[in-house]
């Protein structure tokens, strides 16, 4: 059982260009304050896709090459007409009163596939920090950063609902209804199944490929938190969300 997620596949907030950033003279200004608003150079230079010295001489003024600069204003959520001209063809430059920055959050990513096969084993690695929007947490998931991380999926066993190399963002709030997709720790290995309650105090743990068979386990053995060793099953969060390559 497998399953988990990438960063360059999260979805990127879009902002109203106004008066006050029209007002910045030169491509250079307007450039430093977008960059800013997005995170910083790092951040800005990690989802464009170019090296940070690169972004570094353009924010000096260096001569911009235009399918680099329009690979920087994507990663700042700004038109290119924009950022080149400082007019407008549709409304996409960010406001002074929204900083693009404060609406980033940084989710806890594990290099750990959550199996949706056999099950992988749990790993004791640090997290990577994935930047995600906290609107869209908020308002789409239901979520707030501290409680969600992100994981990646491997194995068939949740075809066609999850496939190897999705990565998912798991909800980690307790709920009493073991109902739906939620990531498990059983034995030492990081599994992804579906929980389906059943009125005589057991649970189901099925998968939705239906190669493998479904299997039952008393509810009493299922426990939110750290695994303790035993015969428990840990419960580390239900999944809120897929992001999976179109390619």
């Amino acid at each position: 059982m497998k399953d988990v997620i990438p960063s360059e596949n999260l979805p990127s907030a879009q902002f109203q260009v106004d008066a006050e950033n029209l007002e910045l003279e030169t491509r250079s200004d307007r450039l430093r304050e977008c960059v800013r608003r997005a995170g910083g150079n790092a951040a800005v230079a990690d989802k464009a896709k170019v090296g940070s010295t690169t972004l570094s001489t353009y924010l000096n003024g260096k001569e911009w090459k235009l399918g680099i600069i329009e690979k920087i204003a994507d990663a700042c959520g700004v038109s290119l007409q924009w950022l080149l001209f400082g007019t407008e063809q549709s409304a996409s430059a960010p406001p002074a009163h929204t900083p693009l920055s404060d609406d980033i959050a940084h989710l806890d990513y594990y290099d750990v596939r959550a199996s949706a096969g056999f099950g992988a084993m749990n790993s004791e690695a640090a997290p990577e920090k994935v930047a995600v929007s906290r609107a869209f947490l908020r308002n789409d998931l239901g979520l707030s950063p501290d409680s969600a991380l992100m994981l990646q999926v491997d194995g068939d066993s949740m075809e066609p609902t999850l496939s190897a190399g999705n990565r998912i963002i798991v909800d980690t709030r307790r709920h009493p209804a073991l109902n739906g997709i939620h990531v498990l720790i059983f034995g030492g290995a990081l599994l992804v199944k579906r929980l389906i309650m059943n009125l005589d105090g057991t649970v189901t743990v099925q998968s939705d490929n239906p190669v493998y068979a479904p299997q039952t386990a008393a509810i009493s053995r299922f426990q939110w938190g750290k695994p303790d060793g035993n015969d428990t099953i840990t419960v580390i969060g239900r999944v809120a969300y897929r992001l999976q390559s179109m390619s």
